[in-house]
């Protein structure tokens, strides 16, 4: 008997999601709220995802809550970042989805937004730009006790000093601060996000099956998607699908034949819950899926401390602040600096993926590269302001001995030390520019008066110190082609009935762009919800 026949159903509902992120989340609950019974599963143990331990940032690109957003003002600045590489129409659905998304998620759940005021676009500078920020929404912070037993069991990291660069000052500045005395069991960012979305499925109804991996779709004779099996200690069960499918369950990033197949070049790991294995782009794959955007992640600069696990599995850490702030630079094994280090992490892949014909990847490997002033001031990746680095950070009395300890060629070394020092004096960076964007002085030093300021400074203070940098990512950000609704596209250019796709599951709508704060998290959503909607809708 074939898998698609009624006998064979463990379970029957309308509509099955898998993954618990912020585009999971929003698809159940559209779904659910337009009538659909939903059945929802979790591969891990805990919801959320890579949304749980972001920093829960939706980029909105044209919503009411700030002055002057305009759909076309967003597709200008699309359109100025992604080479070519965006479907106008895709893209246009997002923009012109995003308001009508958010207010949806404010009236069904317990999600509240605000405007994460002044925190800058990517590229503010482009045409259609903010530098003065405004397209960035943060979720308020939630007092978690309100989903019940599930608040301990909302994905995150070990509580330690960095968890992905969210921090406590980093909470601050995305406006996701709040009084440590206040009543309840506050979280904040991608928690708050995650609880404030689920509360709303469990008043519904609907409760996550976790511990439940999706691994294969059923279809009927003429290629229709007809439901899914998932596997839970070992035991499968088939679920039935009326309606539909919708794959939320992650990218690839963790997987490592996946990654040497499809990304452009180095991912040296993955910052995001060691979950994601491309689990939903081998279940689409299977059933003649198109494919694009295969070859992007959001890319991320990373370190990876020895000794660091998480799951068993070798862990990365985003580098933000470090890089950011005065008295460090990033150089490669000649010595020679070759990025801005101060601008939006996914820009700065360009950089390491560089291949020059005789050398290779030559800025992979790379060094952050900071003096002990840098260190007194602000500390660094969890050693507090004036705080002893661990021996890793190869503290050396002189450059020459901080050459010799890295492998960091001595003479070029020197020179780029010198270069910069000169540089910084004059208040500029003829070489990268470096404060010059408002973006550039967003994570830099707060106290000073300046963009220039909050990001340039000498590296003149011994000892000094030198981190590995390498290139990572948040995710990755392609997969199986969608039209406007998540539904997933045949290699023929005809919807695959049945099957849709949100979040890093699906192909990136924005291609090769990165909008700003929150442009995984914001499109993810936008289209959890229109593939939601639609779903329930489907016959």
């Amino acid at each position: 008997m074939p898998a698609g026949a009624h006998e064979d159903w463990d379970e029957t509902v309308d509509v099955v999601v898998l993954g618990t992120g912020g585009a999971g989340l929003t698809a159940a609950l559209t779904a659910a709220v337009h009538g659909a019974s939903v059945a929802l599963y979790e591969k891990s143990e805990t919801v959320g995802g890579t949304t749980a331990v972001s920093g829960g940032i939706a980029w909105i690109p044209a919503h009411d809550r700030a002055p002057d957003l305009t759909v076309e003002a967003a597709m200008d600045y699309l359109r100025a970042q992604s080479f070519g590489a965006m479907d106008d129409a895709l893209v246009s659905t997002f923009v012109r989805t995003g308001q009508e998304m958010v207010d949806f998620v404010e009236a069904h759940s317990d999600v509240r937004f605000e405007v994460a005021t002044g925190f800058p676009d990517y590229k503010p500078e482009l045409p259609g730009g903010r530098p003065g920020g405004g397209r960035s929404l943060s979720p308020l912070p939630y007092d978690v006790s309100r989903v019940g037993a599930w608040q301990d069991r909302i994905t995150a990291f070990p509580a330690d000093y960095s968890n992905v660069g969210f921090d406590a000052e980093t909470r601050a500045r995305l406006n996701a601060d709040f009084d440590p005395d206040s009543a309840g069991d506050i979280r904040v960012a991608g928690a708050a996000l995650i609880a404030g979305l689920l509360k709303g499925l469990l008043d519904r109804g609907v409760a996550p099956a976790t511990g439940c991996r999706g691994v294969e779709l059923f279809a009927d004779a003429d290629g229709a998607i007809t439901g899914v099996r998932v596997e839970a200690g070992g035991v499968s069960r088939r679920v039935r699908a009326r309606r539909g499918v919708i794959l939320a369950n992650g990218g690839f990033e963790w997987d490592v034949t996946l990654v040497e197949a499809f990304l452009r070049g180095p991912m040296r790991g993955a910052v995001s819950p060691p979950k994601n294995t491309g689990d939903a782009l081998r279940m689409a794959m299977a059933h003649g899926a198109d494919l694009a955007n295969m070859g992007e992640a959001w890319w991320v600069p990373i370190v990876r401390i020895p000794g660091d696990t998480i799951d068993g599995e070798q862990r990365s850490r985003s580098v933000r602040l470090e890089r950011t702030r005065p008295r460090s630079i990033i150089v490669n094994r000649s010595g020679r600096r070759f990025v801005n280090e101060a601008c939006d992490y996914n820009s700065m892949a360009g950089a390491f993926h560089y291949l020059e014909p005789r050398g290779g990847y030559v800025n992979d490997p790379a060094w952050i590269v900071f003096d002990a002033e840098h260190l007194r001031r602000y500390g660094f990746l969890g050693i507090e302001p004036g705080g002893t680095g661990p021996e890793w950070f190869c503290e050396s009395p002189d450059l020459a001995t901080l050459a010799a300890k890295t492998g960091i060629d001595e003479h070029g070394l020197a020179q780029t030390v010198a270069a910069w020092n000169r540089g910084v004096a004059d208040g500029s960076d003829p070489e990268f520019g470096r404060g010059s964007s408002a973006y550039d002085g967003y994570w830099g030093d707060d106290t000073a008066t300046t963009v220039a300021g909050r990001t340039l400074g000498p590296i003149d203070a011994a000892p000094f110190y030198a981190v590995p940098l390498s290139v990572g990512a948040m995710g990755t950000k392609g997969g199986p082609r969608t039209d406007s609704d998540g539904r997933v596209l045949h290699v023929t250019g005809r919807p695959i009935p049945g099957l849709f796709a949100a979040g890093n599951a699906m192909a990136g709508v924005t291609g090769r762009a990165y909008g700003g704060a929150g442009g995984t998290i914001g499109p993810a959503m936008v289209f959890g919800f229109r593939a939601g909607r639609a779903a329930a809708a489907d016959a």
